[in-house]
């Protein structure tokens, strides 16, 4: 089963707005960090509207499972390049799994690779778009979405945007309203 693109907007933009929601400062909310965002992470409803999953839930569990967590996330390329020198998360972490996820989404792959970071840089849509969609897409919000899931994953943490300032653009595009 393929999602449809205007499905896969949707949820790009409800991911968007959730991780802005737990970055948020709220009266009696502080803000919160995720630090575990995967495409695992993301439940989808009977309707395609997702749901985060394991919010903060990791600091409760012990560090062997944390650290088991970590390696996985590593692996498949969400965790961000400054904890290898940090060791801390911060909401620019969440802001990157967040385009590794938009990458993953416009791809069809789990494996987001530098083919497809590079396609959707110079807008070449046959290098990041699924081919299963056989052409139907907009590519205006193609470029835009590749463009979000770009800056989210730059190497540096003060270059990628805040989940607000995503989820305003990300209002821009027409299937997302």
């Amino acid at each position: 089963h393929v999602l449809e693109w205007s499905t896969r907007v949707s949820i790009v933009k409800g991911i968007a707005k959730g991780i802005a929601y737990l970055h948020a400062y709220k009266v009696n909310k502080p803000p919160l960090i995720h630090q575990n965002i995967t495409a695992e992470k993301v439940l989808l409803d009977q309707r395609c509207n997702p749901l985060l999953a394991d919010s903060g839930l990791q600091n409760l569990l012990t560090n062997d499972i944390v650290f088991s967590a970590l390696k996985a996330s590593a692996a498949m390329g969400y965790l961000a390049p400054e904890y290898a020198t940090t060791g801390r998360f911060t909401d620019k972490s969440d802001v990157y799994a967040f385009g590794v996820i938009v990458f993953q989404v416009l791809s069809g792959k789990l494996k987001v690779t530098n083919l497809v970071r590079i396609g959707a840089e110079a807008c070449r849509f046959q290098d990041y778009i699924d081919s299963n969609l056989h052409g139907r897409f907009f590519e205006y919000e193609a470029a835009k979405l590749a463009r979000i899931a770009w800056l989210c994953t730059h190497e540096s943490p003060a270059e990628r945007p805040s989940m607000e300032a995503v989820v305003q653009e990300l209002g821009n595009c027409s299937s997302c309203l």
